[in-house]
């Protein structure tokens, strides 16, 4: 054993000496002589038929600071990218499915190269690591057509020992994020590139020009992105004795660099109050004094810098349970940078607080406190940067130390309930008694326990929500009012067998939110009750209406088996959103109701029965705006029958399309989605609206398309593309990851990905 553990021992020695074992160079096929070489040359984005994401495109970045050297006349990159955008959008083609006659005339160029990655190895075991990839480049001479150059070549770094390049060296020890094995890629890319560049041959006719000599840049961007009192650092190595400084895209330019040893620069950027900027890369310059001048892009990644904190919290509450505390305040919007939330507590009104946890959602339980201790909360929004909201006045509250009152039987008198309870059996309140629940009350029942009025209930919990909710996982009845009144404003009920029992009872019920149970809300009988601004999901039934006249308004159905089922309802059912149920509205008569939002305008996808209506929201409420539904014409016709008559209008509407009519072919488009919809007759509408600049419509008609055909990649791409237009990144990035999932293949969103991934 001593004796393999010696010959494993040299072997590592004998690797780590020799660092990097070189491959044998590949000589570039030249099929042109110097003289047809193109001079003025683009360098397209690199494929990547590797599995390491971004590879492509920092060997791509690599390669232009090198070749950039050469006696060519290169078109920037950031001017290359924003051409094949518009090039893909007005062709409708990928950028690799166009002639590179077709490219070079929208650079202005004469000569394009073109870049594969094809093998890339990362493997770290204990003290052995390896590295490797493998490319090829090839030049294009757009005038000729023909092909002037095609190189293949690799790098591999076999070791055991990490070897470090200067600037590596000084990086490692001044940032904490540029680690060794992040150094080896970049120099691995870099010596890859290098190795091109040296075997490219030069054009005829153009000088070459005199550069300083750039050998490596290394930057701490992978700390990013950057907040208040962060700094962004930047090493170069290259020529000695010259003037080096960096900029930050367009936001910072000509940040001086110091030269801390022979030919090794240094610079720094402290990023202050107010400084904001997103995406931006990092460019080194190095310029003989009074000479000429080369430079160099990070091909690490961008800068992204944010000082801009999260808004104020609002809305912030705190409870106290006998086992918990919990805190609650409003969703930070609009914020898409927002990370989470930090929970600060103290025994002090004013100071002393420290950090209990970090959470994403508005909601805190704080199962660690002492009873007989009052606490205080404060609770501060933080964005991916750092950046902290300014802070609230404090909430305080305490554990209740009391067990809860055990109720059960006939209340005797009018009663007022405010604190933790436990109902057993049935509580009733008699005709003509008064129970009122305070803010914040809890009521536990146990199983098969209830609450049955023939009196008057009010609980007032607009501010601080009414709870009444089961003992354990068992349900409990729920509550019965059956020819009272009723007053609730702010509750939250669950896990009931019938939440709501209500029974020749009048009254009103608001901003509740109704949940879990079998059914949400039964109502029967005259007089009846209002329900308004509640919430109703997740029930077998939501509401079940009988013989009533009641009123269902502004409020949210959705996710229920059956979201309203009626029988001989005489009342008014408006402005509200049903949607998402098994069933949204169900009846056995005819009846009428009017315009609630129902998941489409159209009536044959609304998932309703026996209900007749006119009017319709055409999106949720408070958004939507009412507009006429409409009734499939083509509903009666088999499906056969249908699909023929939707071929029919989609050839005509393509003659109009093709005569760039799309005003015609818009209409009988969106006549052929009656008949039978197809994702193509999506993917054409949309483009048609598009061409009229009806942006709004055309992403209407691609998000409705995704909606029905979720597994249509080429659906999928357009709304991506159309979010990408807008400067929606977040949204497009979902669809084009979409798209990756779908059809892997897909070069043209792989890029685009590659360019919005930091």
């Amino acid at each position: 054993m001593k004796r393999l553990f010696l010959v494993v021992l040299a072997l590592i020695i004998l690797v780590s000496c020799a660092p990097m074992q070189k491959i044998k160079k590949d000589k570039p096929e030249v099929v042109a002589s110097e003289g047809e070489l193109p001079k003025v040359v683009a360098v397209m984005p690199f494929q990547n038929d590797t599995q390491e994401i971004g590879i492509a495109n920092q060997v791509r970045k690599a390669f232009y600071n090198h070749f950039s050297s050469k006696p060519y006349r290169d078109v920037e990159l950031a001017l290359i990218d924003e051409k094949i955008v518009h090039l893909e959008k007005s062709t409708g083609k990928g950028i690799l499915d166009l002639k590179p006659q077709e490219v070079c005339q929208a650079m202005g160029c004469d000569g394009l190269i073109y870049g594969r990655i094809t093998d890339y190895k990362k493997v770290y075991a204990g003290v052995y690591s390896q590295l490797g990839v493998e490319a090829e480049v090839w030049m294009v001479n757009t005038g000729t057509g023909k092909e002037v150059f095609r190189i293949k070549d690799s790098v591999r770094y076999h070791e055991g020992g990490v070897p470090m390049s200067p600037i590596g060296a000084v990086m490692t020890a001044v940032s904490t994020a540029m680690n060794i094995r992040e150094i080896q890629q970049v120099r691995m890319v870099n010596e890859l590139c290098y190795k091109f560049n040296e075997k490219i041959p030069s054009p005829e006719g153009l000088a070459v020009e005199d550069r300083p000599v750039i050998k490596e840049v290394l930057t701490n961007v992978k700390e990013g992105p950057f907040g208040k009192g962060k700094i962004i650092r930047v090493g170069l190595e290259g020529g000695k004795g010259m003037v080096a400084t960096f900029d930050i895209g367009n936001f910072k330019k000509g940040i001086p660099m110091k030269e801390t040893k022979l030919g090794i620069y240094m610079g720094e950027y402290l990023i202050i109050p107010g400084d904001n900027t997103k995406d931006m890369p990092i460019i080194a310059s190095l310029k003989r004094p009074g000479g000429y001048e080369n430079q160099w892009i990070d091909v690490s990644g961008f800068v992204t810098i944010d000082t801009t904190p999260p808004p104020q919290i609002k809305g912030f509450r705190a409870k106290g349970f006998q086992d918990r505390i919990e805190i609650s305040w409003e969703t930070i919007k609009n914020t898409p940078d927002l990370k989470g939330y930090a929970i600060l507590r103290s025994e002090q009104p004013l100071s002393g607080y420290v950090e209990v946890a970090r959470v994403e959602l508005s909601a805190f339980e704080d199962k660690t406190v002492k009873p007989e201790t009052a606490y205080y909360y404060r609770v501060v929004a933080f964005d991916h940067t750092g950046n902290e909201s300014e802070l609230h006045d404090p909430v305080r509250a305490s554990l209740i130390s009391k067990e809860p009152v055990i109720l059960s039987g006939e209340l005797k008198k009018d009663t007022i309930l405010s604190g933790i309870y436990l109902v057993k059996g049935e509580l009733i309140v008699p005709k003509g008694l008064l129970l009122t629940l305070e803010p914040e009350t809890g009521i536990i029942f146990d199983e098969n326990a209830s609450l049955n009025v023939y009196g008057k209930m009010v609980a007032n919990g607009k501010e601080s929500p009414v709870e009444l909710i089961p003992s354990g996982d068992k349900k409990w009845k729920g509550i019965t009012i059956e020819g009272g009144n009723v007053v609730m404003n702010g509750f939250h009920i669950k896990g009931a067998v019938t939440a709501m029992l209500i029974q020749n009872t009048e009254g009103h019920i608001e901003n509740g939110v109704i949940t879990d149970n079998d059914i949400g809300v039964s109502i029967s009988g005259t007089p009846s009750i209002t329900v308004k601004n509640c919430t109703i999901s997740g029930n077998r039934m939501g509401i079940e209406l009988q013989k009533t006249d009641a009123k269902i308004l502004h409020s949210n159905i959705f996710q229920n088996t059956d979201g309203i089922l009626m029988k001989g309802f005489s009342g008014e059912i408006r402005d509200n959103n049903i949607f998402d149920n098994g069933r949204n509205i169900s009846s056995e008569s005819g009846v009428k109701v009017g315009a609630n939002y129902l998941g489409s305008i159209n009536i044959d996808e609304m998932k309703i029965s026996g209900a007749i209506l006119a009017k319709v929201y055409d999106s949720r409420i408070p958004d939507g705006k009412i507009v006429d539904a409409i009734s499939n014409p083509y509903a009666t016709l088999t499906q056969e029958e249908r699909q023929k008559k939707a071929t029919e209008f989609v050839i005509e509407a393509g003659n109009y399309f093709r005569q760039r009519n799309y005003g015609k072919a818009s209409a009988l488009f969106e006549e052929a989605l009656k008949a039978f919809p197809t994702p193509e007759t999506y993917y054409y509408l949309a483009l048609c609206y598009q061409e009229m600049k009806e942006d709004e419509r055309s992403l209407k008609f691609l998000k409705e398309g995704v909606e029905k055909f979720p597994k249509d990649s080429t659906l999928q791409k357009a709304l991506g593309l159309m979010y990408y237009q807008q400067g929606n990144e977040p949204e497009a990035k979902k669809s084009f990851e979409e798209v990756m999932r779908l059809n892997p293949e897909d070069r043209q969103v792989r890029f685009i990905l590659e360019r919005m991934v930091r």
